[in-house]
């Protein structure tokens, strides 16, 4: 992953999360969704991030999901969200016993960021949630306690945020006329864009929204340009807070964790796109290539969800 960074700036991302112990009402006002948001991300653990770069074209160079330790008996969950989850081939037995430890990854992760050697671009669908969980297992530290000091630190942290489902309100049409209120699926389907991959899985959301970022930003550029939907993340009225951050530094989000070598677990070699692929659990037919704890034997469920082309 390291290595397609230095080529593949474009980060799109999707985490599954144990659902949202207090719910928000439809229309509430920012203040209130932004509190709830706060509570649920403090209260509960990621279950999986998925991660798909790619180029300013569209290449994709690789898709990655990573499935963290999760125990129902110990983890805070909504029983609903954990029943849909399960219903998309998400094995929570699997997640417990093999799953990445939660402070190694965010050690990894925020590795990547603090190493990274071009500014690169986050991309999101109905990101916050997404966006804060990053914060959290990388940052190690409890949401802002305000939208705008959450809009601080994602400026100091992200070089630049993109958000599918802002930038949908500029596409003309159905997206359009429903105010960017589209799901991800009806908008990739509204772009003919094919989804490869168990929807509602991590890695799968991922490449998906990478690949609808890729063609809505070319139906859109004679309406707007970059500057009218970088740095908006839907839910959030504000822009977020940009301060002058030198390329390789370390943000002050991530944790710095001196000369710690942490092994990142990698569940995916570069995909070439079309080849569908299918997250579920089964004997990988791709080549995939792991990097493991010590010398323990690779674990595949170490990041639930093999990687197989069909």
């Amino acid at each position: 992953m390291e290595d397609s960074l230095r080529h593949y700036p474009i980060v799109s991302i999707d985490s599954e999360f144990p659902g949202c112990l207090r719910p928000t009402p439809r229309h509430a006002g920012e203040e209130v969704r932004f509190a709830d948001m706060k509570f649920n991300v403090d209260s509960t653990d990621l279950i999986q991030l998925g991660v798909t770069l790619s180029d300013e074209k569209g290449t994709v160079a690789g898709i990655w999901q990573f499935n963290l330790e999760f125990d129902l008996d110990r983890d805070l969950h909504a029983k609903e969200s954990i029943l849909f989850l399960k219903s998309h081939g998400v094995d929570f037995e699997k997640l417990r016993s093999h799953g990445i430890e939660r402070i190694r990854f965010g050690a990894a992760f925020g590795g990547l960021i603090r190493r990274r050697s071009r500014p690169l671009t986050w991309v999101t669908f109905h990101g916050l949630y997404d966006l804060a969980y990053v914060v959290k297992v990388v940052g190690r530290r409890p949401i802002p306690d305000t939208a705008a000091e959450f809009g601080n630190v994602m400026g100091k942290g992200f070089d630049a945020v993109v958000d599918v489902k802002y930038v949908a309100r500029y596409l003309e049409g159905g997206a359009a006329v429903a105010g960017g209120e589209v799901g991800l699926q009806r908008l990739a389907d509204e772009l003919g864009v094919k989804r490869r991959g168990e929807a509602h899985t991590a890695g799968s959301d991922s490449l998906l929204t990478a690949l609808v970022y890729s063609k809505l930003k070319k139906k859109v550029k004679h309406v707007v340009g970059l500057d009218s939907y970088v740095d908006f993340v839907y839910g959030i009225s504000g822009r977020i807070s940009r301060q002058s951050v030198a390329v390789g530094t370390t943000p002050p989000m991530v944790i710095p964790f001196g000369n710690c070598r942490v092994p990142v677990y990698r569940i995916a070699v570069p995909v070439p796109v079309p080849v569908p692929v299918v997250y579920r659990s089964c004997r990988p037919q791709y080549p995939i290539h792991y990097q493991h704890r010590r010398n323990v034997p690779p674990r595949l469920s170490a990041a639930v969800g093999y990687l197989a082309a069909v």
